[in-house]
């Protein structure tokens, strides 16, 4: 990135896992560091100590569904039968049509199931928990630098 950057309209680290010592070298190139459900598979210790250097305005969230489906509150999610004939039946909150998913955990999921968008919730309040902030403070923090990063002068989308 370094021999290529710095980018002044910004680029996207999409679903970030790296260190936190690669943090600010990479938000000087124009970096934001977008999250997802597979930063829940980090050590909860090491997710925090590399959110925590990320300046607050390049904080992304991101299901990248029907990818990374998150590893917590697996009672709580939404997830997707990839057979489409069976979309409505099977989309549900906390349990499948297969099996519940309340006593499941991510890796022991039919591997039918996907992530849905509507699982940004969960991801919202993981991030929120480790950077202590409170979950409306964190959703608006994201939408702004969301606007901000994807805005253009002409559009109707702008962050204030």
């Amino acid at each position: 990135m370094k021999s290529t950057g710095p980018f002044p309209a910004g680029i996207i680290l999409h679903s970030y896992l790296g260190s936190a010592e690669m943090v600010p070298e990479l938000a000087k190139l124009g970096a934001y560091f977008s999250f997802s459900g597979f930063l829940m598979s980090m050590k909860e210790q090491k997710a925090k100590q590399m959110l925590n250097v990320v300046p607050s305005d390049r904080i992304l969230l991101e299901t990248d569904a029907p990818d990374a489906l998150p590893n917590k509150e697996l009672g709580s999610l939404i997830l997707v039968d990839r057979d489409n004939s069976k979309a409505e039946e099977s989309c549900s909150q906390g349990e499948n049509s297969a099996s519940n998913a309340g006593n499941l955990v991510a890796s022991t999921l039919p591997k039918e199931m996907l992530n849905h968008p509507a699982n940004i919730r969960i991801v919202l309040n993981y991030v929120a928990s480790l950077l202590d902030m409170t979950k409306e403070e964190l959703a608006e923090l994201s939408y702004q630098n969301a606007a901000h990063l994807f805005s253009y002068e002409a559009s109707k989308v702008q962050s204030s």
